[in-house]
Parts: structure tokens; C-alpha cells; sequence
């Protein structure tokens, strides 16, 4: 397994450090699996674990005061053994380290859900679930921070749970809100314990832990800090890009430093190639690997796991479309090359060559359809024509979970538009 990067820069002995992560989601049984090859197989069913691993191998090198996880370490209130004693014995070995652990629990993993029969070693402390518990952390005998969080007494909570969190007193040290919440509006989660950015300053805390939202992101930077880690190993090609946890530094002069670091054991990722110009197999086979090759290089230390979109119009399509299973064929020629990158689907959606300029000055449909998307491409006020238009897609519920379309996507929608219809209209085009 690779190790997490070696501390770049020295911490002073004054400078309060920690381990921002949430959403583990250990035991988490990750989709589409058992089509892969085995040896892929067994790494996705342990990439979690191999995820929480570097995150306390990291803690653990850069000797930092403690961890906090907000929420979600398990994927299931049903924990099976083995995902309860590989969390045990993480603990464990931060605990041998002398290093904190405060937990929430989250909706995939109420306090109600935990076992009873796992005697946590004395370095973890999970927080009450019927109200914000105030704990402080000592070094020296002097108390550097106070961690005021709440766990989830059950799957599905509703209310607000920030309102209910006390305000910093006076002789409080610095304050961290730990809390598994959605913050704001999303349309990508349940909005568990929904609350609003006011609700989080009211409480005059330095730092919110937050938990739940699996995409990385410091929502403020400053008065308070507020920061959701993101889940540390993305489950599915959904939670791709990069995914890990924060590396938090608080100066004696009260200056925060969240830093990102990586630690998905694979890291999934979507990728476009168009066959614009592309007339054989072979020259496709090296545009496809030069593709891989430039993605594994911005993921060092990670497999990566890939969806690759075949685009555009080329010769080639008559080779991709010929025969029933060659797209099949070809993504499991990429995954025998030796190829860094691992194919987890390539979609077809090429298609031959034509000659637009020929096309557009034909005096039917197909040359009005492409002298309609040429004005409308060159028109600056298109864009406010089509947004609106677009406006009922978004109201209901299901199109509520996309986000909506914005004035700079409209070109691009206009050129697929086209394509699609120059696909429908000539028919003796497919092969």
C-alpha cells in the first residue's frame, strides 16, 4: 500500500494540528464489482479500508494532537464483524501513538447501531446522542481546544441539529463543531440534520468538522472555518476525482491551515477521447493509451479506475459499430496491456465523418437544421432564449437533482443537438 507524504514543512510546538475525515463508510459494498477481474475486485472490496489506513498512517507520521470523524464510519447500522475489529484495531494503533479520537455518529451509522461488545481503547471518545457534548483536549496539562459535537440517535434525522449546539464561552480555548449535517442545499444527499451557514456562525466556534457530503470542499475559510472533508475513497464512478481528508494546522496566532490530502486507494475517473481524424484501430488503440497514460499521471499513488466516452466522427466508427461486442472487445484489450489505468466502461458515441460544408448548403431539413445551429451558435442572445425554455426540467422532482443548466452550456448543447439529428436524418450513414 502506498504511504501518505511525508510532512513538508516543520510544525512548531505551539501549532495545534488534527485529521479532519468523515464518511469511511466501511463495508461498503461497491457496485459492479463482480464483472471486473478478480484481482480488481478484491482491491475495490478493500479500498475503504486501505483509505482509512493511510488516513492514520498519516496522523501517525505527522504526529498530529488528534483525529475527528464526522460521522458514517460504518456503511451499515448491520456491522459485520470484520469491518468492527479492522476499525478497532485503526484505533488502536493511533491510541499507541498517543493520539485523540472523537467521533460522531451519522445516519449510516446511529449510536443506537453500535455494538456493545467492543471495548474502544481509551484514546477514542464518541459523542452523546442526546445533546451537544463539550470536550476539551490537553497537552501539557493546558486545555488547546474544546470539540463540541452530537451523534445521530437514529438513521433519520430530520431537525436542525446546529441550533441546539451551545455558544463558545469565554474561557474557552479553541472551539471545533463536530457534526454530521447538510449544510445548505444539495441535490446530491438527503438533507440529514439541514442547516444554514448562520446557524454555524452564531456559535462564534473557530472550525466546523462537518460530515455527510462525499465532495471535498472548504465552504468558508475564515470566522468560522468550515470545511467538509469528503469521503476518503469514492465508492463508484459517481464519487470521482480526487477524495481524502484535511490536514488542519491552527498557528499560535489563530491562523487556520486545512490541507488537502489524498487518499483513495482508487481513485475513479471519466475521461473524453473524440475520433475526429482517427481512421484505424491502431491509431485509436495509441490515442486511447496516451489518454490513460496522462490521467495515471496526475494520480500517483493510486489505481485509478476509468470510464472512458469515445466522441465525435472518424473512420474508425466503422470498425466500433461492424460488429455487436466490439466495444466490449476493446475495453477488455485495454485492460490486458498492461495499462496503468483500469477500464471500467467505455460508451460509444461516435459517429462517421461527414461533409458539413456540403451539408449546410443543401436546400432541405438537414441544411436548415445545420444553418439554424450555425445562428444560433454565433448568436450572444441564445443563450437567453434557451435557459428559460429549459426551466420545467428542473421543477420537479427528479430534475430537482440535476444541476440546472447555465447560459455557458448552451453552444455545446446546441452542437449535440445537431449531431443527434444529423444522426436521425441519415440513416445511410450507420453501418
Amino acid at each position: 500500500m502506498t504511504q501518505p507524504p511525508k510532512k513538508t514543512r516543520k510544525i512548531s510546538p505551539d501549532t495545534l494540528t488534527f485529521i479532519h475525515t468523515a464518511d469511511l463508510h466501511l463495508g461498503s459494498p461497491l457496485t459492479g464489482i463482480r464483472a471486473m477481474d478478480e484481482s480488481m475486485a478484491e482491491k475495490l472490496i478493500q479500498a475503504s479500508y486501505c483509505a482509512f489506513d493511510r488516513i492514520v498512517d498519516l496522523a501517525i507520521r505527522d504526529e498530529v494532537d488528534f483525529v475527528l470523524i464526522a460521522g458514517d464510519l460504518y456503511d451499515s447500522q448491520r456491522q459485520q464483524i470484520y469491518e468492527q475489529l479492522k476499525l478497532l484495531h485503526a484505533l488502536e494503533r493511533l491510541n499507541g501513538h498517543g493520539i485523540m479520537v472523537y467521533i460522531v455518529c451519522g445516519n449510516h451509522d446511529p449510536h443506537s447501531a453500535w455494538s456493545r461488545s467492543i471495548r474502544w481503547p481509551g484514546n477514542v471518545h464518541i459523542m452523546a446522542d442526546d445533546r451537544p457534548e463539550v470536550v476539551f483536549f490537553e497537552k501539557d496539562g493546558e486545555k488547546k481546544a474544546a470539540i463540541v459535537g452530537v451523534s445521530y440517535p437514529r438513521s433519520s434525522v430530520l431537525e436542525n441539529l446546529a441550533t441546539t449546539f451551545p455558544e463558545k464561552e469565554s474561557g474557552w480555548p479553541f472551539t471545533i463543531g463536530l457534526l454530521h449535517a447538510t449544510l445548505g442545499s444539495t441535490s446530491e444527499h438527503v438533507s440529514y440534520a439541514p442547516c444554514s451557514e448562520e446557524n454555524l456562525t452564531a456559535t462564534g466556534y473557530d472550525y466546523w468538522a462537518l460530515g455527510h457530503i462525499h465532495k471535498p470542499a472548504i465552504v468558508r475559510q475564515a470566522d468560522p472555518t468550515i470545511v467538509y472533508p469528503g469521503i476518503p475513497q469514492g465508492r463508484d464512478i459517481g464519487e470521482s476525482g480526487p477524495r481524502g481528508c484535511y490536514h488542519v494546522a491552527v498557528r499560535s496566532d489563530g491562523t487556520i491551515e486545512p490541507t488537502f490530502v489524498e487518499t483513495a486507494e482508487i481513485c475513479w475517473e471519466t475521461a473524453t477521447l473524440s475520433i475526429d481524424g482517427i481512421d484505424t484501430l491502431s491509431d485509436l488503440d495509441v490515442a486511447i493509451l496516451d489518454t490513460l497514460d496522462d490521467i495515471q499521471e496526475t494520480r500517483t499513488g493510486s489505481q485509478v479506475c476509468c470510464r472512458l466516452t469515445l466522441t465525435g466522427r472518424g473512420e474508425v466508427h466503422r470498425d466500433l459499430s461492424r460488429v455487436k461486442g466490439a466495444i466490449d472487445d476493446l475495453a477488455d484489450h485495454l485492460r490486458e496491456v498492461g495499462s496503468e489505468v483500469y477500464i471500467d466502461r467505455i460508451i460509444d458515441q461516435t459517429a462517421l465523418p461527414i461533409d458539413r460544408e456540403a451539408l449546410v448548403r443543401r436546400e432541405d431539413l438537414i441544411g436548415d437544421i445545420l444553418r439554424i445551429s450555425d445562428n444560433l451558435q454565433q448568436d450572444p442572445k441564445a443563450a437567453e432564449t434557451f435557459v428559460p425554455l429549459f426551466k420545467d426540467l428542473f421543477s420537479d422532482k427528479r430534475g430537482k437533482k440535476c444541476d440546472p443548466i447555465s447560459p455557458e452550456e448552451i453552444p455545446d448543447l446546441i452542437r449535440e443537438a445537431e449531431t443527434y439529428l444529423l444522426d436521425l436524418l441519415q440513416p445511410e450513414e450507420r453501418v
